[in-house]
């Protein structure tokens, strides 16, 4: 009988054990997928944030710039301008920001990025006017240590100049994001590239 005793006090011993090795792996699992999920949450904000800005800061957007300047050619070649001209032009600009940048974005926060501040219109816009070719080199992603929705860049911006010379310019700003989606995308600092670039634009041909 004590044979036996012994012989379940091991058996229950070794239940025990497994029980515990299960319970130990089962936590060690979810605390890696847990880490895993935030991270990869992490990630896709980092990579939004650098997809929109190549987009935006890549300039000039040849298809953004010739449905803003529709209407332009049309009087400039003689036709007529009516509201179906530039209805055509909104909607096709209306399309290729849509299809560009509204994914990434809550609705405020793409309201405020392409009407509110125009980043991508205006970058394109006077890249163009002013014969700049703008290339981003490279961005760099921080997160805020106090507040997980809040991220801040630093984009290297290689841009040639009507004149072909190369200069290179940091653009830096701040990201805010909301729900997994971006609420506001602000650039604070571009060593004044889009001044320079408005003012060298205005040229009124006689």
């Amino acid at each position: 009988k004590k044979k036996r005793d012994n012989k379940l006090i091991l058996k229950e011993s070794e239940k025990m054990k497994k029980k515990s090795l299960f319970i130990g792996c089962l936590l060690i699992i979810l605390t890696t997928v847990g880490a895993c999920s935030s991270k990869t949450d992490e990630d896709s904000n980092v990579q939004s944030i650098k997809t929109v800005l190549k987009e935006a800061l890549t300039a000039p957007n040849e298809q953004l710039v010739n449905a803003l300047l529709y209407p332009i050619e049309n009087l400039q070649s003689g036709e007529e301008v009516t509201e179906s001209t530039i209805l055509k032009s909104e909607k096709e600009l209306d399309t290729l920001l849509k299809d560009t940048y509204e994914d990434y974005f809550t609705e405020y926060g793409y309201e405020k990025f392409t009407i509110q501040t125009s980043i991508p219109i205006n970058y394109s816009l006077y890249a163009d006017g002013a014969g700049y070719q703008i290339i981003v080199k490279n961005v760099e992603v921080t997160k805020d240590k106090e507040n997980p929705n809040r991220y801040s860049f630093k984009a290297t911006l290689d841009y040639t100049t009507d004149e072909d010379e190369t200069k290179t310019v940091v653009a830096t700003g701040r990201v805010e994001f909301e729900d997994g989606k971006i609420a506001s995308l602000d650039i604070n600092d571009d060593g004044d590239l889009l001044e320079k670039m408005s003012t060298e634009a205005i040229i009124v041909d006689p």
